[in-house]
């Protein structure tokens, strides 16, 4: 007989990648056409292969008494699914989840994805091989109650974590990108990681490519408007709200700000195309 498995404590993220199973059903490309990034299948392939490179390096954190160690992540992928852990007194754990989970969803919103997921924190078995527990089970249950493209993560995790809701709730009122600014507060009372106010730092302040990831943005969520089906209609109404709050500030600040950050003189130009929509 094998060994039991034993569960840690762990923080858990379930992702589920929208559209996925929908791309893959439709396609009849053969095996070397899908390969190549050019067409949906090829762009959710490589997009998964992108999950592997930034999500699967071993990340070093400071232990006790300013110890390096290898971060405790581990990531598994699986169909459109994914789960990424990091174990529950890991320095940072919440936070550098929430860090993977920003990465991640601009990533893939440059390939036209979205993703929908929540983060739980409990029993957990995750190794290379094999993932199971509780904190599995409730997670991919509350990514079906996330109903939108967002990840969501219960207001006592962060609370529990040191992450300041004061914080999460003003963050648009501060420059400074700390882990408090990445998480919003919804209208449902929800919290979830924000890739619509985004900061120069996710992008190493090269405004160049904050303004192509915005005009991306908007490409995908306006591109959703001719989707005909109810559910399909609904997540577009969500992210036309969410990115129209942020393009209508640009626009009413003619194009000089963003949030609370002042767009380089030389950018402006390249945000006219930043611009709410119908």
């Amino acid at each position: 007989m094998g060994k039991p498995i034993r569960y840690g404590e762990r923080y858990c993220l379930f992702l589920d990648i929208l559209g996925f199973k929908e791309v893959v059903e439709q396609s009849a490309l053969s095996d070397a056409d899908a390969m190549n990034g050019n067409h949906p299948v090829g762009g959710i392939y490589f997009s998964l292969k992108q999950i592997a490179s930034n999500l699967k390096y071993k990340s070093i954190v400071v232990g006790a008494h300013g110890v390096m160690k290898a971060s405790s992540r581990v990531v598994t992928q699986f169909s459109d699914s994914v789960v990424v852990s990091y174990q529950a007194n890991e320095a940072g754990g919440l936070a550098a989840m929430l860090y993977d989970v920003l990465h991640l969803q601009m990533s893939l919103i440059q390939r036209g994805l979205l993703i929908r997921g929540a983060i739980t924190k409990g029993a957990l078995h995750h190794d290379q091989d094999f993932v199971s527990g509780p904190a599995l089970n409730e997670a991919a249950e509350l990514e079906k109650v996330a109903m939108y493209p967002r990840v969501i993560v219960d207001r006592d995790l962060l609370k529990t974590a040191g992450i300041s809701v004061t914080s999460v709730a003003n963050s648009s009122k501060s420059t400074e990108r700390n882990v408090g600014s990445l998480v919003a507060c919804d209208l449902d009372g929800m919290f979830y990681v924000d890739y619509f106010s985004v900061h120069p730092e996710d992008f190493d302040e090269d405004w160049g490519d904050l303004c192509e990831y915005l005009i991306t943005l908007r490409d995908v969520v306006k591109g959703l408007s001719q989707k005909r089906q109810p559910r399909l209609k609904l997540k577009h109404f969500w992210l036309r709200q969410k990115f129209n709050d942020v393009a209508s500030d640009v626009e009413q600040s003619k194009f000089q700000r963003l949030g609370p950050h002042r767009i380089p003189v030389d950018e402006e130009d390249h945000f006219y195309s930043v611009r709410p929509f119908k």
